[in-house]
C-alpha cells in the first residue's frame, strides 16, 4: 500500500515538472489578441510572402521578472499578423503601463511558394495601439520599404499568415532563417504613453529603406 502511494506521488511530481518545463519552453501561435491590450500589427503590402524573425529583448513582465521573447512570423501578400504585447508581458486585457519601452531586433526577407522572379520589393507597414481591437485614425503607422530583395522558396508547411512566439531561442535558429534568406536587419524601440498610444523609433533602420510615419 505504501509502495503504491509512493508511486502515485512520484507520477504526480513527474507530471507537475513536465507541465512546468513545457510552460517555460513552449511556443505559442499568437493570432488571438485582447480588446484593450497594447498591440503591434505587421501588414505585408508586397506581392510576395514576407518572413521575419525577431527578438523582443528584456521585457519586464507584470510580475517583475525580465524575459526575452522570440518571434517567427510569415505573412502572405496582403496579409497581416498582430502581436499582443500586453499578453506576452502578463497584462492580459490591460494596456502596458505608461512609459513602457519594448526593444525589438528583427531579420526580414521575402519568400514565395514558387519562385518566379529573382527579386521583389519589401513593402511593410507597422502600427501599434491600445484599447481597441483595431487601430483608430490617430494611431501612427510606419511604412518600411526595401527594393529589389532576393525571393526565396517558401517552406511547404507555411500556407497562411503565421505568428509563433516563444521563450526558446531555437525558435528562430532553424534552417531557412539564415542571413542569406533574411538579409534585412532592423532594430526598433516601441514606446507606450499614458493614453496607450505607441510610437516607434528605428534605432537601426532597414538597409536601403524609406521609413515614414503617416
Amino acid at each position: 500500500m505504501k509502495s503504491t502511494r509512493n508511486s502515485i506521488i512520484l507520477l504526480v511530481l513527474i507530471a507537475l515538472i513536465a507541465v512546468a518545463v513545457s510552460g517555460c519552453t513552449s511556443n505559442t501561435n499568437s493570432t488571438s489578441v485582447n480588446q484593450s491590450s497594447t498591440k503591434v500589427a505587421f501588414f505585408n503590402n508586397g506581392s510576395t510572402w514576407f518572413h521575419f524573425n525577431a527578438v523582443i529583448e528584456n521585457v519586464t513582465l507584470k510580475n517583475g521578472t525580465v524575459q526575452n521573447f522570440y518571434v517567427d512570423g510569415y505573412m502572405k501578400p496582403g496579409g497581416n499578423v498582430t502581436l499582443d504585447l500586453s499578453g506576452i508581458a502578463g497584462y492580459g486585457n490591460q494596456q502596458l503601463p505608461a512609459g513602457t519601452t519594448v526593444r525589438v531586433m528583427a531579420w526580414k526577407g521575402l519568400f514565395n511558394q514558387t519562385v518566379a522572379s529573382n527579386s521583389s520589393d519589401m513593402l511593410l507597414n507597422m502600427q501599434g495601439w491600445s484599447k481597441t481591437l483595431a487601430p483608430v485614425s490617430d494611431d501612427l503607422a510606419y511604412n518600411v520599404s526595401v527594393p529589389n530583395l532576393p525571393v526565396n522558396q517558401l517552406p511547404a508547411n507555411i500556407t497562411d499568415n503565421t505568428l509563433i512566439i516563444g521563450t526558446d531561442p531555437a525558435l528562430i535558429q532553424g534552417s531557412g532563417n539564415n542571413s542569406a534568406m533574411l538579409p534585412i536587419f532592423e532594430e526598433e524601440i516601441f514606446t507606450v504613453d499614458a493614453n496607450g498610444k505607441v510610437t516607434m523609433v528605428f534605432v537601426t533602420p532597414a538597409t536601403l529603406c524609406n521609413i515614414l510615419a503617416i
